[in-house]
């Protein structure tokens, strides 16, 4: 028998691991019994879970089970540690939508016989925390052989506490349906502040209960003006009660005797039933109703009570949606119990809460219910006949106890036209329209009635209480998306060396079709040609920015090693991504401790891509990862690059009828070429693409043939593809960092990035290719900071290519480095580094050392002369920091 369950580690990611699709936490449960033969009363839990769910307001429509990758019934098939998990993932997702948190599927990682690894959505860590640990303690109580009672009174008991204290915080009722009905959708979700995002940039929708971005101020305060609705309603032809404003009582009374009994008193300013008396007779009942309304509201509303059946119809985007007819807060004798009994029978409902935002309201026995039980003749303590129906309140406002049933079929196209033109007259979006009639299924010109309020913002519940059969909410979301995706296009681009010039490059390609762009690198965050943000806000930070502007038309993200790793993935899916290449850097850090490792990482931006995924042929270990398809959300088109069309797992690939794309001569010079199986199509020369330096940075060759293989996989034209690439150039202005050559100077300066030994390599064969009549300097900022290894590894090609070196570092990172140990890290690190140099038969003298960054770059500059190269290995804000200061003190 379970009795104990430890939670051995939890960790949190604000972005998606795993295959879930936002916000995620991993946790590991170990057990004290073997899981093998858990639970003998599975059927009972599955029960129980599905009760918890029906709790927590989620559509019946909604798959319970909520697992990723999961068979769409919820079914009792899985056994063992797997349907422990399963269960432990489902009740946990139940108990945060209680607390009105919007979170979607989770995942089983590991179930073995006495330990289990989850993945589990969150919105508040708090939150997600204490959810896990109730929903051990109510598997634990519910496997039982026999339940104690006492213990779940008590267990019950916490629960409520805590939701009490957790709920406020959580999102109103129509947000986290909303948010829910998305999720079930796919769309895309973010919420900030209470506010809900549904989908991305331009095409995104925003949402706060049932206001929406498109919600008007004028008409929002209009609605909530009661008494001035009215007039405009019947200025244009609605039939309305005939109302007046009042202030004193004086007043009350002699508009109720013009108006003639009954008449109706409301306050001018309140939602919810709040305050209002119908069906007022005599001038006693006027003044309690007047004085009760006069206490909530300066102005109080007098008009003519309209006999009928109280009806709730509403309108989204001018179309009646749904139409409920509400009763008001009742209970059904059974010839056995008290009205007092069967209103607690009622309240057993576990829908019915004291919270405002509950499905249902407890029913009271306050001074209306009495009041209501002394008009029927009936006391608290007699038993009703069999059938009879006992109401409890004068209105039928969900708020105050009442209930729904749907009559959207029987609506005569009258009252429709009259609920549509209400909401299009005070010029809301989405509307709730009051409708007293005695039928709704004849016209209100044969029968009567009129359209008492039109609410802004309107709660949905009475809706949800009527139509369960329907998802009201995401039949709302298909009126406001209108066939439109949510989605903007995404490029996501990954590997080691490249991935800032590829996402920049092809963020120009989608500035040059006309679209708004959006790029984020570990440069900064642009929107076209604005720089946003200067830092490295790589991967989930800067990829949130972009996708939260309601300007960003497309967006790249570069997806670096670090951001997975400790954020996660921004989005729950790419449009297309690419794999560039996996190289010896940052091997040994955070846990990655080889080649295979790091591609597998990079690989999990493959794998929750829709479209296409681009992948580099040329590197095996990219090409092995685009072929593990079990490890795919998916399932994406793979298309192939390379720099030779002989590549062998090239010409496979267009054998089959793929799509692939390469270098190749054609006429007479090196071209991009796009292929489909036979077909290949010439884009443009390589030589006309200004980043490649007409082939001396022949590294560019690649990089240019990756932007363009995206762009045409996301369906840009092929000609804004090649003016987008023949206007791109290695300037601060398009590549931040990346080999741009600083004007204004008698030598020149080159700044790049290269930060290990592959960089550097191609690095030192390009400056190999240039003219040079002075001295080839180098001043390095970056290499070694995180890897001693990089050190040896690099020097040969330094050595080869410069005869002058300032060696600098980032001391934060080389005190963090376990390579280099001892009370002075950063003068190891440099010691280090001059020594591998010196066994490449570089000169002591050759040689300057300066830790500090700044000084180092200013050394360097004042050293460098007419007909010299200074290559700066540097981050580029550094630099031109740098570089400003000296400026301004030389001007």
């Amino acid at each position: 028998m379970l009795s104990h369950v430890d939670l051995s580690s939890l960790f949190f990611y604000v972005g998606a691991k795993s295959k879930l699709s936002g916000s995620t936490a991993t946790a590991i449960l170990t057990t004290d019994t073997d899981l093998h033969n858990w639970p003998k009363n599975a059927a009972q839990i599955t029960a129980n879970i599905s009760a918890m769910h029906s709790r927590a307001q989620t559509h019946k429509s909604m798959d319970e089970r909520c697992l990723v990758s999961a068979d769409s019934s919820y079914s009792t098939k899985s056994s063992g540690a797997l349907f422990f998990a399963e269960q432990v993932i489902s009740l946990t997702i139940a108990i945060q939508r209680l607390a009105r948190d919007a979170v979607g599927k989770g995942e089983v990682l590991e179930a073995s016989s006495t330990r289990v690894a989850i993945a589990l959505p969150w919105q508040r860590k708090e939150v997600l925390k204490a959810a896990l640990s109730l929903a051990i303690k109510h598997l634990l109580l519910w496997s039982q052989e026999t339940t104690n009672t006492t213990v779940q009174k008590k267990l019950s008991a916490e629960l409520n506490t805590w939701l009490n204290q957790v709920q406020p915080a959580g999102l109103l009722p129509n947000t986290l349906r909303f948010a829910l009905s998305a999720l079930d959708k796919r769309y895309p979700i973010d919420i900030e502040h209470g506010v809900l995002n549904i989908g991305w940039a331009a095409q995104q929708k925003r949402l706060d209960s049932s206001f929406t971005e498109s919600t008007s101020t004028i008409a929002t305060r209009l609605a909530r003006n009661k008494a001035q609705t009215i007039a405009i309603l019947s200025a244009n032809g609605i039939p309305t009660p005939n109302t007046c404003l009042v202030s004193i009582w004086s007043e009350a009374l002699q508009v109720a005797q013009q108006l003639g009994w009954p008449v109706v008193v409301k306050p001018n300013n309140q939602d919810q039933g709040v305050g209002i008396t119908p069906n007022i007779r005599n001038q006693v009942q006027l003044e309690q109703a007047f004085k009760a309304a006069k206490a909530l509201s300066q102005e109080v509303i007098v008009e003519q009570h309209i006999v009928g059946k109280d009806y709730r119809l509403l309108v989204v985007k001018g179309q009646l949606l749904v139409a409920t007819e509400r009763v008001a807060g009742s209970v059904i004798g059974n010839g056995q119990s008290t009205v007092a009994q069967l209103i607690e029978l009622a309240n057993q409902d576990s829908r019915r809460g004291q919270d405002k935002r509950s499905l249902l309201m407890r029913l009271i026995l306050d001074e209306e219910a009495q009041s209501c039980l002394a008009e029927q003749n009936l006391k608290v303590n007699e038993i009703p006949k069999a059938g009879q129906s006992i109401y409890l309140r004068r209105t039928a406002n969900i708020s105050t106890g009442g209930t729904a049933i749907d009559v959207s079929a029987e609506v005569h196209p009258d009252n429709r036209l009259i609920a549509e033109r209400a909401a299009r007259i005070i010029g809301l979006d989405i509307a709730g329209i009051d409708l007293l009639c005695p039928d709704i299924s004849q016209s209100w010109r044969d029968v009567g009635g009129g359209i008492i309020e039109v609410n802004a913002q309107p709660g949905f519940r009475p809706h949800w209480l009527s139509a369960l059969e329907r998802d009201i909410n995401s039949e709302i979301l298909d009126t406001l998306f209108q066939g439109q995706s949510p989605r903007i296009p995404v490029a996501a681009i990954t590997g080691s060396n490249g991935k800032s010039t590829v996402a920049k490059m092809l963020h120009h390609i989608w500035k040059t079709s006309g679209k708004t762009s959006g790029v984020c690198t570990t440069n900064g965050v642009w929107i076209n040609n604005d720089l946003i943000i200067d830092r490295n806000l790589s991967g989930h930070p800067g990829a949130k920015i972009l996708l939260r502007d309601p300007v960003v038309e497309a967006a790249v993200i570069e997806l670096p090693r670090k951001g997975l790793l400790y954020f996660g993935h921004p989005c729950d899916q790419y449009q297309v991504s690419a794999l560039l290449n996996i190289q010896d850097d940052h091997i040994g850090v955070d846990g990655i401790n080889s080649l295979e490792e790091m591609a597998n990482l990079k690989a999990s931006v493959l794998h929750r891509t829709q479209n296409a995924i681009i992948v580099n042929a040329d590197d095996a270990l990219c090409l092995n990862e685009a072929q593990l398809s079990e490890k795919f959300i998916s399932k994406p088109e793979l298309i192939l690059v390379s720099r030779s069309a002989s590549n062998t797992a090239i010409q496979q690939h267009l054998h089959k009828g793929n799509r692939a794309a390469f270098l190749a001569q054609h006429k007479g010079e090196l071209w991009i070429v796009f292929a489909e199986g036979a077909t290949q199509t010439p884009l443009m020369s390589v030589n006309s693409i200004p980043a490649t330096m007409k082939g001396l940075w022949y590294f560019n060759e690649m990089n240019a043939l990756f932007s363009a293989t995206l762009a045409w996989a996301q369906g840009v034209e092929f000609n804004y593809i090649k003016v987008g690439l023949a206007s791109f150039t290695n300037t601060p202005l398009h590549n931040i960092g990346r080999y741009n050559f600083i004007e204004g100077y008698p030598f020149k300066v080159l700044l790049d990035f290269a930060h290990n030994a592959d960089g550097v390599k191609v690095l030192c064969q390009a400056i190999d290719s240039l003219e040079v009549t002075g001295k080839k300097r180098v001043l390095c900022l970056q290499l070694g900071n995180r890897h001693r290894s990089h050190l040896s590894a690099c020097a040969p090609y330094l050595a080869k290519t410069f005869n002058h070196f300032y060696l600098g570092c980032d001391a934060k990172l080389v005190e963090k480095s376990i390579d280099y140990k001892g009370n002075n890290p950063v003068q190891n690190m440099l010691t280090a580094f001059s020594k591998e140099l010196e066994k490449q038969s570089v000169a002591l003298s050759q040689i300057q050392l300066e830790p500090d960054q700044s000084l180092a770059i200013k050394m360097a500059m004042n050293d460098s002369m007419d007909g010299d190269i200074l290559v700066v290995l540097s981050e580029p804000e550094i630099f031109f920091a740098v570089e400003k200061e000296l400026n301004k003190h030389e001007s």
